[in-house]
């Protein structure tokens, strides 16, 4: 609710899908993802524009080597849903909500995606 919320108020897009899956553990500790889809709006690059967090708080940097970046450009067939990936203006937040976040690298900079719970 507060990602649609948020999405809406900054970027005030055409269209927004958002969805919250359901708990998941990893190494003892549950995990939620919240995820946002959204088309159009304004101060939006053309093209698939990933934007990812961790308990809420902006991931800057590092995003190539993300799970949430791969999964958002390489894993999820947009033309299936008639999205070209060039020229249309496309959102994609998500939020990973958990007591412990799998981090790689030591400064906390992303989320590696060998983590087969957070993959699925």
């Amino acid at each position: 609710y507060n990602l649609r919320l948020g999405v809406m108020k900054e970027l005030a897009p055409d269209m927004i899908a958002t969805h919250q899956g359901d708990v998941r553990v990893f190494e003892g500790h549950a995990f939620i993802v919240e995820a946002a889809v959204s088309v159009g709006g304004r101060d939006i690059k053309p093209g698939i524009n990933v934007h990812r967090f961790a308990n809420r708080i902006p991931l800057l940097f590092e995003g190539g080597s993300d799970v949430i970046t791969k999964t958002a450009l390489k894993r999820i067939n947009w033309a299936s849903y008639k999205i070209n990936q060039a020229t249309d203006k496309v959102g994609v937040f998500v939020s990973i909500v958990s007591t412990k976040i799998p981090f790689k690298g030591a400064g906390k900079e992303y989320i590696g995606d060998d983590v087969e719970e957070m993959v699925a």
